[in-house]
């Protein structure tokens, strides 16, 4: 008797819950493709972009100038005392360091720039996203990278990539 009021009483339960989630609605939001498609996350990967290329040119002008050093070095290797030697191993060795260092500290300095654009446009996303939701009775809203299988017609990123494009346009990471 007792096991059936539990089976019942479960019953009753899950039915309602189904009954709640039956009337709400979820949607999902593909971040990726808002970041390259809107406005202000094209300013930002172009940002990025041209960051990263000036990083990459004076990596390489310092690259060469260390090849260029070290073809020096073995060239006068039999002509120079090892004292001689020995500095301009080290001033090379020195150039070595500051080239790895030069390479971490662009790298953070990117990855810097790169999230302190993300925040930025997450923060004017949430409003939006908030607004969005109120006025289509939308009671969540997933990533649509933790969504196994789900219709398009539950795809807002369209939406929101228009929304936004109206916001802002660039983001300025410099």
């Amino acid at each position: 008797m007792s096991s059936n009021i539990k089976l019942i009483f479960f019953l009753i339960i899950f039915t309602k819950l189904l009954a709640s989630t039956a009337q709400s609605q979820i949607v999902y939001i593909n971040m990726e493709r808002l970041f390259n498609e809107s406005k202000a996350g094209i300013s930002l990967n172009k940002q990025i972009s041209e960051i990263n290329n000036l990083n990459e040119k004076n990596i390489k002008k310092l690259e060469s100038e260390i090849k260029s050093e070290d073809e020096n070095i073995n060239s006068q290797k039999n002509i120079l005392n090892e004292e001689e030697l020995k500095k301009k191993i080290a001033k090379l060795n020195n150039k070595i360091k500051e080239y790895q260092n030069l390479l971490k500290q662009n790298k953070d300095n990117l990855n810097k720039k790169k999230i302190e654009g993300t925040n930025a446009i997450l923060e004017i996303l949430k409003p939006i996203l908030s607004e969005y939701s109120k006025k289509n009775s939308i009671s969540m809203v997933l990533q649509k990278q933790n969504v196994v299988i789900g219709k398009k017609e539950l795809d807002i990123t369209k939406d929101i990539i228009l929304i936004l494009d109206e916001k802002i346009k660039k983001i300025d990471i410099n």
